[in-house]
C-alpha cells in the first residue's frame, strides 16, 4: 500500500508537472502566434509603405518632366519676346525717322513757298 501511495503521489506530481508544462507550451505557442501575426502585419505595412513611396517617386519624376518641359517652353517664349521687342524697337525708330524726315520736308517746302512768294512780290 505504501508503494501504491508513492506511485499515486508521483503520478499526481507528474500530472501536475505535465499540466504546467502543457500550460507553458500553450502560452508560449500563443505568444509565438501573436508575434508571428505582428511580424506579418509589420511586413505587410512595410510593403504598403514601399508601394506608396514608389508611387510618390513616380509622381515626382513626372512632375520633374513637366517642370523641365515648361522651363524649355518659357525659354522659347523668352527668346521670341526678345526678338519681338527688337523688331518693335526698330519699327519705332523708323517711325521717328520718318516723322523727322516729314518735318524736314515740310520745312523745306514752306521755305520754298515763302521764297517763291517773296520772289513774286519783289
Amino acid at each position: 500500500a505504501v508503494v501504491s501511495t508513492q506511485s499515486t503521489g508521483e503520478q499526481q506530481r507528474s500530472d501536475l508537472l505535465g499540466n504546467e508544462h502543457k500550460n507553458t507550451m500553450v502560452s508560449n505557442s500563443e505568444r509565438l502566434e501573436r508575434s508571428s501575426r505582428r511580424l506579418e502585419d509589420g511586413y505587410r505595412m512595410a510593403m504598403e509603405t514601399e508601394e506608396i513611396g514608389q508611387n510618390v517617386l513616380n509622381n515626382l519624376a513626372q512632375d520633374r518632366e513637366k517642370i523641365n518641359s515648361a522651363r524649355n517652353r518659357l525659354g522659347n517664349v523668352d527668346s521670341s519676346l526678345s526678338q519681338s521687342s527688337r523688331l518693335l524697337n526698330n519699327m519705332y525708330r523708323r517711325v521717328i525717322q520718318n516723322k523727322v524726315l516729314m518735318f524736314g520736308v515740310g520745312v523745306v517746302i514752306i521755305v520754298i513757298i515763302v521764297l517763291a512768294l517773296y520772289g513774286m512780290l519783289k
